[in-house]
């Protein structure tokens, strides 16, 4: 995808950024998800960039993830958080800032993350990631919806 701001990484010997049958990378199906469902996450038609921060566990999966916007460069917007475990400072599952949020991105980001393993870790020097993302184009969202549906049909999970 042109808009992703990902570093390529490769695993064992695969470009594990772009899409295949088992080797996309968590940071590639978050931009998917994020990017397929930009217009419903913006607050405004001024957003020009989303970032999806995460932090892994000791296993690497997933613990929490928050996806931010901006319109102003340097200026980021807090817009959801995913917590695989409760705790007395939030509950697990996502939620939003500001208003709610009925698109399918909660459903998306739902399956992804209960299916982590499903998916190659980022990476596994570092406990947290960052996937950045800008505006996607047409041609970053057919292939954003190849990605997903490939995933989420392995993944036992339908597109709707």
């Amino acid at each position: 995808m042109a808009a992703s701001q990902t570093l390529l990484r490769t695993h064992d010997g695969i470009d594990v950024n772009r899409s295949g049958h088992g080797n996309t990378t968590i940071d590639r199906i978050l931009e998917c998800a994020v990017a397929l469902n930009w217009n419903g996450l913006s607050q405004a038609e001024e957003t020009t960039a989303m970032q999806v921060e995460y932090r892994t566990g000791p296993s690497h999966a997933l613990e929490y993830l928050k996806l931010w916007s901006s319109t102003t460069r340097g200026v980021w917007n807090l817009r959801c958080e995913y917590w695989m475990q409760s705790t007395s400072g939030h509950e697990s599952g996502a939620t939003f800032s500001g208003r709610e949020y009925s698109g399918d991105f909660t459903w998306m980001l739902d399956a992804i993350m209960q299916h982590q393993g499903a998916f190659l870790p980022g990476s596994s020097d570092f406990v947290e990631g960052l996937v950045q993302i800008a505006r996607p184009t047409d041609t970053d969202l057919v292939s954003a919806q190849a990605d997903m549906a490939e995933a989420m049909d392995r993944i036992g999970s339908h597109l709707r």
